[in-house]
């Protein structure tokens, strides 16, 4: 994204608690936050703290439209112009505050009042990776390296999916400005509420789960945490779990909904049986196709699939919506860019790359230009529900990720060609640097007669459309797919690949 870009907000001092009103309303177009307000200028913008309703726990108030916050629909132009004035407070925080990215600025020669632009920021303020924070974070500085607000309350853990986990040091007002502004209005958006039974596998000690069960107290939900982490292990306790309590509401990955359907089905349980009573599946931790939606919502019955994404060491995220459309991320919640996955030069809307991320909220670890490894595109467009922050399309990890004719592609890229001719299907990509300008797939069959089987040309024809290229397909029995720790690989290179 090159001139055009998202939110930001003036001052370096922490935000205000609420003290608007919640919206109450469903509303399809603009939201008046204020005519006042914004015929004073863009000075006068409230802070973005001051337009969150606040949650169920405490006797706070709860919204009862389809928007959690008024924030959430406010014009573009005025988004933009408070999240440039929440940028610039971030990069004299992390300059003053943070040791880490204090000394970073200080190399490059930035100081705080050089960054008047988005582009400013983006010529002036380094990328960082987690191999670069790995470098320098030990035991003796994790509570302060970052820049995070003393006391340090507590410590979670990043997954580690591709190494090392990394900690983040929090404190406990920065937790709940961070459940307020960003997983309030996520799980508003996606429909649960007050009063239901919602179920999550999450693990306790990752930086999502933390905030998950913080977002129920909050609510004011039911909370079931049956026993176990999130691996394969613990399956059989989590379907005996679903069983017992039948919630309304399931938030876990897409690859335990799967393992919870083959173990349901190995005792004889049918996948719609297994979700009897569960309204809405939320789930995180892979790309999820249009394909993939509806296959669970034909196996389980339930309502709606909600694709969630985002990242713990750039703590940015989000939901899609009922029109999924993309996964809404808060504009005044971070600043994310797309660049170029070679070159790390910006890339503009549409355009797929690695993101960026920069976290608007003080108080926490900061979070500075922080490189991540999954490939995505932003869109400027608004949504049909209204909300006008942009819309964030995952694709899949760096790694996953390989070239034909010039253009990156990724396991999701075949997912949807594969769902054009047969519906979703279970896949490989076999060896694709050394594959010529063939793609090689070893594809699972649905079940043992499965008519997709013998439709090898039109999906030659389909690969051939949309890719410039041809498909060599090989049937298996799913057994045959490679698995790692159960986890089904996505691409697989004989020198090793990425577990999905």
């Amino acid at each position: 994204m090159r001139s055009s870009a998202l939110p930001g907000a003036r001052g370096s001092r922490r935000p205000r608690p609420l003290r608007s009103r919640p919206l109450r309303c469903r509303v399809r177009g603009r939201i008046p936050l204020g005519q006042a307000a914004l015929r004073a200028g863009p000075r006068a913008i409230p802070d973005a703290a001051q337009l969150q309703p606040r949650g169920g726990e405490r006797g706070l108030t709860l919204p009862d439209g389809e928007y959690y916050s008024e924030i959430e629909v406010m014009p573009r132009r005025e988004l933009e112009e408070l999240q440039l004035r929440m940028l610039r407070a971030i990069v004299r925080r992390a300059y003053h505050e943070s040791p880490f990215h204090g000394r970073r600025l200080r190399a490059r020669g930035v100081a705080p009042d050089d960054v008047d632009s988005f582009d400013d920021f983006r010529r002036m303020v380094p990328i960082y990776t987690k191999d670069d924070l790995r470098r320098e974070m030990s035991g003796d500085n994790m509570d302060w390296i970052l820049g995070a607000e003393q006391p340090i309350s507590l410590y979670s853990l990043t997954s580690g999916t591709t190494g090392v986990n990394t900690v983040l040091a929090l404190n406990y007002g920065f937790l709940d400005e961070i459940v307020e502004r960003l997983f309030m209005r996520q799980f508003w958006m996606a429909k649960l509420r007050p009063g239901m039974t919602a179920f999550q596998v999450l693990a306790g000690w990752h930086f999502l789960g933390l905030a998950t069960n913080m977002a129920f107290s909050r609510i004011g939900v039911r909370a079931v945490a049956p026993w176990g982490t999130s691996i394969h292990d613990y399956v059989g306790e989590f379907v005996e779990s679903l069983l017992r309590w039948r919630p309304e509401y399931f938030v876990g990955m897409p690859w335990m909904v799967d393992a919870m359907i083959e173990e349901g089905r190995r005792r004889g349980i049918d996948p719609a049986e297994l979700f009897r009573g569960v309204k809405y599946l939320h789930l995180a931790g892979e790309p999820i196709t249009p394909g993939y939606a509806r296959k669970l919502l034909d196996e389980t019955g339930v309502r709606d699939v909600f694709d969630a994404g985002g990242s713990a060491d750039g703590i940015w995220g989000g939901s899609d919506c009922e029109h999924h459309s993309g996964i809404h991320a808060w504009m005044d919640v971070n600043f994310l860019e797309v660049v170029d996955p070679r070159t790390l030069e910006p890339l503009d809307y549409g355009e797929r790359g690695r993101w960026v991320s920069t976290l608007l909220i003080p108080g926490g670890p900061t979070v500075l230009r922080y490189l991540g490894d999954d490939l995505v595109s932003i869109e400027k467009e608004r949504c049909e529900c209204g909300r006008t922050h942009y819309s964030v399309h995952i694709y899949d990890r760096v790694g996953n990720s390989f070239t034909r004719n010039g253009r990156l592609l990724t396991p999701y890229d075949i997912s949807l060609a594969l769902e054009a001719v047969c519906g979703h299907r279970l896949f490989t990509v076999l060896n694709p640097e050394s594959s010529g300008d063939t793609i090689r797939l070893l594809v699972a069959r649905d079940g043992d007669d499965d008519g997709c089987e013998g439709a090898s040309e039109e999906i030659y024809r389909e690969f051939l459309r949309r890719f410039g290229v041809g498909v060599e397909v090989r049937w298996v029995d799913v057994r045959e797919l490679p698995f790692s720790h159960r986890k089904l690989i996505r691409v697989y290179r004989d020198e090793g690949g990425d577990a999905a």
